[in-house]
């Protein structure tokens, strides 16, 4: 029984430790093309590409706005919800309290002769049930960053339609892996 324990700790040792390794990502370097041609080919893709995320900002900002009402309206009912949970939290918070100024709820410190508490005297102080936890207060910008996710797109593809623009052009798109954290030593 004993050495199980050590083997569920040493698991538990090694998951940990397994968790820390260093992470990874993959990072692309774009080189342009050499030739003239390509470089002119290269400088409409810009300019497309920067037409594209312009368009895309501006369709992710107007339906951020078209969602606004919705969010104020799932934010009120939210608030109401929040009201309820508070009042809820306030009767059982006073019922908690006295609960502990009447003494229910509390275990005995001394079982009769001979017996007693193994916890005492900390078990004679603390009722038997916790006391209640506050409800979170909700927030617009919540509700609002909820409701966008949902409904309004970030990305409208524009890399995508880039990289290959570029590729097309005579670019190339090298992949580089580099270590963002728990990165290994160097050797000096």
């Amino acid at each position: 029984m004993v050495h199980a324990r050590y083997l569920i700790l040493a698991a538990i040792i090694v998951g940990i430790a397994g968790c820390a390794g260093p992470r990874y990502q993959t990072l692309y370097r774009y080189e342009p093309p050499a030739d003239p041609a390509g470089r002119s080919c290269l400088m409409r893709c810009e300019q497309t590409h920067k037409t594209c995320t312009d368009d895309c900002r501006e369709r992710y900002a107007a339906c951020g706005a078209a969602v606004e009402p919705e969010a104020r309206a799932l934010h009120a009912e939210a608030l109401e919800r929040y009201e309820d949970e508070l009042r809820q939290y306030r009767n059982d918070l006073d019922r908690y309290h006295l609960n502990i100024a009447v003494g229910w709820g509390r275990r005995p410190g001394w079982y009769g002769a001979g017996w007693y508490d193994p916890w005492w005297p900390y078990g004679a102080y603390t009722p038997y049930y916790r006391p209640p936890h506050p409800p979170q207060q909700p927030s617009y910008s919540d509700a609002l960053s909820k409701i966008r996710a949902q409904r309004c797109d970030r990305d409208c593809g524009c890399q995508a339609n880039y990289d290959a623009c570029f590729l097309g052009c005579g670019g190339t798109k090298v992949p580089e892996v580099r270590c963002i954290a728990n990165c290994p030593r160097e050797p000096d």
